[in-house]
């Protein structure tokens, strides 16, 4: 159980002049929040929704709008609205519905800053380019828990939200309503994650041992077609602390292999998709783990992860993991590291292919890694008409890969970003970048070249005039397709 983040951290001068980020740096807002943040959300505007946390009030949500050039570091902020009243989480579950129009946030490990593991929950109505309004949503029949549990999108968009305390997952079936799904054979699903793999299962590593797969180091696999979880293979080393049970990210990369950072251990293991197997990664230097932490795979293929040492000490450092060379190698800082623990950190990539930071603070940071694409990870798009009306909506879009091939942004439990999803992105001549509202995908498949569908919604505000439209999914765009707006 992680301790609430009361320390007011102070805010970094900026000593440079803001220009041009350069690769593998920091680069702090130019307009800031006002307030500590932390949990982050991509809308599918092309807007950030960010969530007030610690104090004073973690019910209330902010929104991210990036500049009329598309950057997110000089973008500025505006209401996200706030969830209803007494309801107000610390580390919890998190998505946005594949609809574009509805965000859920279900659970806290605390509420009010009492710790509850409460099952209350909420769900946010998006108005595109707009507001968003809150309101209840009842847990899952039966749930007295919901905590800090995980939860994911699965690949036929259904939402799973696990239950903390129990074994118990259940599924999404519309507002104040849940089916109950598989049970994990784990005794609970507390401090574990949920990753999305690109055949469809989702992978969850234990951390406990009791439990019908009989080991410390059992990993679970949930089938959606059969809704039951069967026993994985088993990891190289165990990797968590049998005292407190925490465990790092789970990072499905573009080779189709999933990192796994040992939490309060000191260790990674590698589990292929493929061949269902495990193997041992490489050991963070300097004693350092991921006892709670993020993690965000970079255009590049590169792991970007928050490290720290021991269990919630100060002390962090920021290290890339090289899937070509099975290395991880130190990173540049933000302004926090050394100081922040890796549990208060939270990453999500951005459109732009950069990536932000979050720590409970009131400074925001966006990291710009090294430049490049992985081969043939883009998707692939086509129009059906290269003439737009401005306001128009439902337009279609149909490609490969719309979806990506990763979720892309990880925690564990306590905190769910995925951006595996599509965003439609035009930009003028004159560098104007105007996103589309997305929504009513055909799929939510990570699966290499799966072929899928959106819908984009024009904003009514957008200028007539020729356009390069791209979509763009986990940072990466596709190619371009001219088109005229009306």
């Amino acid at each position: 159980m992680k301790r609430v983040q009361t320390l007011l951290l102070t805010t970094v001068a900026v000593l440079a002049v803001i220009g041009a980020a350069r690769a593998q740096t920091w680069t702090v807002l130019t307009n800031q929040p006002g307030v500590n943040v932390g949990p982050m959300l991509q809308l599918r505007d092309g807007r950030i929704l960010v969530n007030e946390s610690q104090s004073p009030n973690p019910g209330i949500w902010y929104i991210l709008t990036p500049s009329s050039t598309g950057s997110y570091v000089d973008g500025t902020w505006s209401s996200g609205g706030t969830m209803q009243s007494g309801y107000e989480p610390i580390y919890f579950g998190s998505q946005v519905f594949l609809n574009g129009t509805q965000v859920a946030v279900e659970g806290g490990e605390y509420n009010e800053g009492d710790p509850v593991w409460t099952n209350q929950g909420s769900l946010g109505t998006v108005t595109p380019w707009g507001s968003i309004t809150w309101t209840s949503n009842s847990p899952p029949s039966g749930w007295t828990t919901i905590g800090d549990a995980e939860s994911v999108i699965l690949y036929n968009e259904e939402y799973m939200q696990a239950n903390c305390c129990t074994a118990q997952n259940a599924i999404w079936s519309g507002p104040n309503s849940w089916t109950a799904t598989g049970s994990v054979h784990q005794s609970n699903n507390d401090e574990s994650g949920f990753t999305l793999l690109t055949n469809g299962l989702v992978l969850t590593v234990d951390t406990k041992s009791a439990g019908s797969c009989g080991s410390s180091k059992a990993s679970e696999l949930y089938n959606q077609k059969t809704g039951v979880w069967s026993c994985g293979p088993q990891t190289p080393v165990q990797l968590y602390n049998s005292s407190d049970e925490e465990l790092g990210t789970g990072v499905l990369m573009y080779n189709n292999e999933v990192l796994q950072f040992g939490g309060n251990v000191n260790a990674t293991a590698i589990y292929n998709v493929t061949a269902n197997t495990w193997t041992a990664g490489p050991t963070p230097a300097n004693g350092l783990d991921q006892a709670d932490g993020p993690s965000a795979l970079e255009p590049n293929g590169k792991v970007l992860a928050m490290l720290s040492p021991g269990l919630f000490e100060s002390g962090c450092q920021f290290v890339e993991y090289d899937p070509t060379t099975n290395t991880l190698a130190d990173a540049p800082n933000p302004s926090h590291c050394p100081s922040d623990s890796s549990y208060v950190g939270h990453l999500m990539i951005l459109p732009t292919g950069q990536i932000m930071f979050t720590d409970f603070s009131g400074t925001v940071e966006v990291y710009t890694p090294a430049s490049g694409v992985v081969s043939g990870v883009a998707p692939k798009i086509k129009l059906k008409s290269a003439t737009l009306t401005a306001g128009s909506t439902d337009n279609p879009v149909e490609g490969t890969q719309l979806n990506g091939l990763s979720e892309n942004n990880y925690y564990g439990d306590d905190y769910q970003a995925e951006t595996a999803f599509p965003l439609v992105r035009l930009t003028s001549s004159s560098g104007s970048v105007y996103y589309a509202f997305t929504h009513s995908d055909g799929t939510h498949s990570i699966t290499p070249h799966q072929v899928g569908t959106t819908e984009f919604d024009l904003p009514s505000t957008i200028p007539s005039g020729t356009y390069t439209l791209n979509v763009v999914t986990n940072g990466i765009e596709s190619n371009s397709v001219t088109v005229t707006v009306n």
